[in-house]
């Protein structure tokens, strides 16, 4: 195995060697003229448009070489982190004594044809992404590859790439690095738009599960016609239409065992699974609306615990913006939604995409309790609403002050709900172990749920904000939450203090910004959870200052005053130099679960230093 010092310094080398290409940056091919005041007109050479003179009959415009108009970009990211033994949090043992995750992205652009690859190196990847928690995450390779052609109004990738057709309902593949989230199609796609306000998309290929392919073949198409783009005489600047429709298709590969009572069998797998999806979205003056549902046939797969019905979800939005106010409602239902590229596993292979309609918590005590979407069925609801209220006024004051107050509400479908997998954490070693909760369930058709009737609940919560501005430096945010969970439901086990099914808690905080000098700022956080049902009392705070343009320094703590009585202390300095973040940090990390969009996932409790860097070019 390499030593300590190469593992800690091959990422640094795929850093270095990108270095040269940003100075090297070409500068943009200029036309000449005569004067300042010459009559400049634009004509298109190599699919670009330019602008030149028409001050001479005789003029011919300098063509610049293909080669003139070739760019390079890119971005590096890159984290290490030393792990220490941690008796009290009970941390786990690594088999580096050097963790990394990095990623270097690079990119060509040039007239009617563009090419990348992403560089991924997590050979001992950071905690959370080990075997333990997440099997066959680390490696490292060019895992990400694509090269696109472009001509008028045609696109053609081949490679990998990423695509969501409507609200991701029956497709959507992203990138999302702090959850290990990589489900780039590796394949075909094209793109066109023959006219004004005419999207058409078609697409092949497999879907990336770590470092390999998942088994089943992906297929789709995808619809859309902007009237308001079409026909933009009709329909004027305050009111448009669009229509969309989507087909998504997979090839199940192969009819997995299942083992029940110590037996095993094999269920009869449809061979061919469609999806379809269709939406309408229009928008009148200051209201924006948004109608979509969605559809699949039978696809039995670990979820769901292999049953055969139909899936299905609605959604419906509605949304209103003018000076100084804002505001939403939206709903949401969806049954037996689990569309995956390999039935035989529980992440990291979903085709689609279910948003959460629950706020994304960034305060440190409010992500305590995060929301997971259940893709087997739910009632979601989420409303909320923004006013700003205007300067001079009683209420504004001199500088004006900023509301926000939104709500979500999310329930079991009735009575019937599919059940899926229970999730059993280990909190000893941070592992996690995921069984059937009701395999009886197993090859039928599932039990089904009336359509308006509305089961228990899963997840509410109320937030309150207010945002005020006393002076040219002085800014205060005040930020209340309540929330009310079903702990078991969402996290798959029983609290580990309470043991209670439901917990409720309720958070205050408290931040303020002031700036102290021309270049000068600092920042703090106070804040307070309380719940009976779990750990009790935590409280955190955290101090911010920086010194522009370069310099931060972050200190932060967090305490349980009820269950573990752990406290979680961190110190950080950050220095940016033009394109480059250096991020130097030292402290412990709860275990628990890392949300974002309604997918989690479960993170082991850490200690030790950690370097980032960050560069773009």
């Amino acid at each position: 195995m390499p030593n300590l010092s190469f593992r800690a310094a091959l990422p640094l080398l795929f850093a270095a060697l990108s270095m040269p290409a940003i100075a090297q940056d070409a500068s943009s091919a200029s036309l000449p003229s005569d004067s300042a005041d010459i009559e400049l007109i634009p004509r298109t050479y190599l699919g670009e448009t330019v602008m030149v003179p028409t001050s001479k009959e005789d003029y011919v415009p300098q063509n610049p070489s293909w080669w003139s108009r070739v760019r390079a970009s890119g971005a590096i990211q890159t984290e290490f982190m030393v792990p220490l033994q941690d008796e009290a949090l009970m941390t786990q043992e690594y088999d580096s004594k050097v963790l990394n995750n990095t990623y270097f992205d690079f990119t060509l652009n040039a007239p009617y044809v563009s090419a990348g690859a992403r560089f991924q190196f997590t050979k001992w990847p950071l905690p959370g992404f080990d075997e333990k928690t997440m099997p066959g995450f680390a490696g490292w390779g060019v895992p990400y590859f694509w090269v696109t052609g472009k001509y008028k109004w045609a696109q053609i990738t081949a490679g990998d790439f990423y695509e969501q057709f409507g609200s991701g309902l029956i497709l959507r593949t992203y990138q999302e690095r702090s959850l290990g989230v990589d489900d780039a199609i590796r394949g075909g796609r094209v793109k066109l738009n023959p006219g004004k306000g005419l999207y058409f998309t078609a697409l092949v290929g497999k879907e990336r599960r770590f470092w390999e392919h998942t088994p089943d073949l992906i297929w789709g198409g995808d619809a859309e016609w902007s009237l308001n783009e079409s026909f933009s005489n009709a329909f004027g600047p305050n009111y448009g239409l669009t229509l969309g429709f989507s087909y998504v298709g997979k090839h199940d590969h192969d009819n997995p065992t299942i083992y029940h009572d110590q037996n095993q069998y094999r269920l009869n797998f449809p061979t061919t699974i469609a999806a379809f999806d269709g939406r309408i979205r229009s928008r009148l003056k200051s209201f924006d609306i948004l109608a979509e549902f969605a559809t699949k046939n039978n696809d039995p797969n670990y979820v769901n615990n292999y049953i055969y019905s139909r899936g299905h979800v609605e959604l419906l939005s509605l949304s209103y913006a003018a000076k100084g106010f804002s505001a939403y409602i939206q709903a949401k239902r969806s049954e037996n939604m689990a569309f995956m590229s390999d039935q035989s596993v529980e992440t990291n292979a979903f085709i689609n995409y279910l948003p959460a309609f629950t706020n994304t918590q960034t305060y440190t005590l409010a992500a305590l309790y995060p929301y997971a979407t259940d893709y087997n069925g739910e009632w979601a609801f989420q409303a909320e609403l923004r006013y700003l209220f205007k300067r001079n006024t009683p209420l504004g004051g001199k500088y004006g002050t900023n509301v926000k107050l939104s709500a979500s509400y999310i329930s079991d479908l009735a009575d019937a709900a599919p059940l899926g997998p229970v999730r059993d954490v280990v909190s000893t070693d941070g592992t996690v172990t995921v069984t059937n909760r009701d395999p009886e369930m197993s090859g039928t058709d599932g039990k089904g749920s009336a359509f308006w009737k509305i089961g228990g609940l899963r997840y509410a919560d109320l937030n309150f904000e207010i945002s005020k501005k006393f002076s040219r430096t002085l800014q205060f945010t005040f930020f209340y939450l309540f929330q009310k969970l079903n702990y078991a439901k969402i996290f798959g086990h029983t609290t580990e203090y309470g043991h209670d099914e439901f917990v409720t808690a309720n958070t205050f905080i408290l931040e303020g910004q002031w700036k102290m000098a021309k270049k000068t700022q600092l920042r703090a956080e106070l804040q307070y959870l309380t719940t009976k049902q779990d750990e009790k009392d935590w409280i955190s705070a955290l101090v911010e200052v920086s010194f522009a343009p370069h310099w931060m320094v972050t200190l932060t703590d967090t305490k349980n005053f009820g269950g573990s009585k752990h406290n979680y202390y961190s110190g950080m300095v950050t220095y940016v130099y033009k394109a480059n973040r250096f991020s130097l940090s030292y402290g412990r990390t709860r275990a628990g679960f890392n949300c974002s969009g309604g997918v989690c996932r479960w993170t082991p409790a850490t200690k030790g230093f950690s370097l980032t860097y960050n560069y773009a070019f």
